[in-house]
Formats: structure tokens, sequence, C-alpha cells
């Protein structure tokens, strides 16, 4: 259908544009972000692309019913770790003081949903709509950056499902997977300039986004291909298409 990535596009980046509408005027005190039109502007057309790459397969697969749950139930699960996680980003403060830009080799975990679940299920939408999901039980279970993790969750897993929809949905090897991992890191550094970061020198921002590359592959993209391979061979996967390409 011709009018599809144009639907989805507009969807995705509607979608975009009232969740930092809501973090940087409705909830502008809480979130602790101004509204900033450039911003808007580039969140939006991040939105609209990871729609329209959502969208662009000719043939559009059905989710069946048992892989909507999957992913649900993955979202739930990295949630909560997402959550978890911050504990650890904390922890490593320290790290940041000492080595600028060195904190962010962990930054790559928060993209592993995205990655994972469209392992699994080789579908269009499954890495934007898991890590969004993601970042939604995060938000939900009391994450500590507020509704900007929507904003995050949906470019991460938008720039991997770009990654996916370059391929035809039709690759995922480990090449295929590190690469979107490190893709969804580099849409993490976007947004978070946009919304924290704009001060720091180039010369940061340039080890923050190295740094980031190296995590989003390796903690997404590695990471998750291996724990998704344990599953397969333990026999918990044998209803995804993850089976039947293995086969």
């Amino acid at each position: 259908m011709k009018t599809r990535p144009f639907v989805y596009a507009l969807l995705t980046g509607a979608f975009t544009l009232l969740v930092y509408y809501g973090a940087a005027v409705l909830r502008a005190d809480a979130e602790g972000i101004a509204w900033n039109t450039v911003h808007a502007v580039v969140l939006t057309v991040l939105g609209l692309a990871a729609g329209a790459a959502w969208g662009s397969r000719p043939a559009l697969a059905r989710w069946r019913t048992v892989e909507a749950i999957l992913a649900a139930n993955l979202a739930i699960v990295f949630g909560l770790l997402f959550l978890g996680w911050s504990m650890v980003w904390d922890l490593a403060k320290p790290l940041e003081a000492a080595f600028p830009g060195a904190r962010d080799l962990l930054y790559g975990f928060w993209f592993i949903a995205g990655i994972i679940a469209p392992y699994i299920i080789r579908k269009p939408g499954a890495a934007i709509a898991t890590e969004t999901l993601a970042a939604l039980a995060e938000f939900l279970a009391g994450g500590y950056w507020g509704l900007t993790l929507l904003i995050s969750g949906l470019v991460q897993g938008g720039m991997a499902e770009m990654v996916f929809a370059a391929t035809g949905y039709r690759k995922y090897n480990l090449a295929t997977l590190v690469l979107a991992g490190a893709a969804a890191g580099a849409g993490s550094l976007v947004v978070d300039y946009m919304f924290w970061y704009s001060n720091l020198q180039l010369g940061v921002l340039a080890a923050m986004l190295v740094a980031r590359l190296i995590s989003g592959a390796v903690l997404s993209g590695w990471l998750g291909k291996a724990i998704a391979d344990g599953l397969y061979r333990a026999g918990a996967l044998n209803s995804f298409a993850i089976a039947r390409d293995e086969a």
C-alpha cells in the first residue's frame, strides 16, 4: 500500500511532537526542560523518519497475537531493568569527572529492547514499538527522567528500526544488530544534546558519541543477540521467526 509509509510517518511524527509538548510545556516544571522550536522540529523529523521506515515494507506482515504478547512482555521486563540500570548509571558518575564521556560506555543497555525484540520476532515495527513501550514501562515505574523517557525510547527504537528497514527486514545477523544498536546510540545523543548537553564542549560530545556507538553495538547488539540465542537454544522461542530462520 503506497500510502502506508506516509500514514505511519505522520502518526509517529505527531506522537513524538505531542510527547515533547507534554514534557516541555504541560510538565515543564517537573521535567526541567523548556520548549524549543528547533528541538521540536528535529524530534518530529526523527519521528517521521522512524514511522516511514516502519511502514516502508510493501507487504507489511501482520503481527500474530503471540508476537504482540512477547513484545509487550519484553517491554515490561526491560522497562524495569532500565529503571534498575539508572542506579548503575549513578554509581558510575565518578567516571565522568575523571574521564568525560567514559560513563557513556554503559549507556547502550538502554537500547536492548529495540534490538532483542526484532531479532526474535522479525517483523516491521518490532524495534520502535518495543523500545517505546519499554520506555513507557520505565516511566510508569518511576523513571528518573519523566516523559522525556518516551521521546528517548521512540528515537532510539526508531533509529534501530531504520537499520532493519534498510535491509528490507530480511537480515538479522550480528552485523545488522550491532549497526542497529550503534544507530540507537547516535539517536540517544541527539535527544540528550537537545535536552541537557547543549553547553558541553565539542570534544566531550565527540567522546560521548564514540562511547555510545560502542556501547550500543556491544550492550544492545551483541548482548541482545546472545540473550535471544540462549533462549532459542533453551527451546523458549520455538513459536517465533528466529526458530524458523535458524532451522
